[in-house]
């Protein structure tokens, strides 16, 4: 058996405290329930509207997507019940989402590609990246469409909601 110094092995007990620790805090992260309710709301919402609509399209043509990527969530406060999550939206070239409400505010910034926007009693207006808007909190959003037949959009969300809610109602 190979003898190990005192210096490495102190060194391999703290990285395998360390990686312990972390996996300790993925796993509670993984088995919290609201984290476990808010992603399942939210693939809910996603597969809802991006399921594909009935119609005489040819059986080999692809439907355009939309993916949702949470790219982190934090609490707003610690004696609050509110949650901030920021969401990468990308929109495949001709993708739209159907009408849809936030549980609270949304800030929505364009990375890239060009989407065209309507909210509810609004007037659809075109965005391009460095592009941003506020959706209020309950207001519809009736139209988001990816402007571009050949590039996708991505859109970096903001929203902030109460712990538990769904992040997007579709209608």
């Amino acid at each position: 058996m190979a003898r190990v110094s005192p210096l490495t092995y102190k060194k391999n007990v703290a990285e395998a405290m360390a990686s312990s620790a972390i996996a300790s805090r993925a796993v509670a992260l993984a088995q919290s329930p609201w984290r476990s309710l808010l992603l399942v709301g939210l693939g809910l919402a996603l597969m809802v509207a991006v399921a594909p609509r009935a119609s005489a399209q040819a059986p080999e043509q692809v439907t355009p997507s939309v993916s949702q990527n949470i790219m982190q969530q934090k609490w707003v406060s610690d004696d609050s019940n509110l949650i901030s999550t920021m969401v990468l939206v990308t929109l495949d070239p001709g993708a739209s989402l159907p009408p849809h409400r936030h549980a609270g505010p949304a800030y929505v910034k364009v990375a890239t590609g060009e989407v065209i926007s309507q909210l509810d009693g609004g007037e659809e207006e075109r965005f391009g990246p460095g592009d941003e808007w506020r959706e209020p909190e309950g207001v519809r959003h009736v139209k988001l469409v990816n402007a571009s037949d050949d590039k996708p959009a991505e859109l970096i969300v903001v929203m902030i909601h109460t712990r538990g809610e769904p992040l997007t109602r579709v209608e």
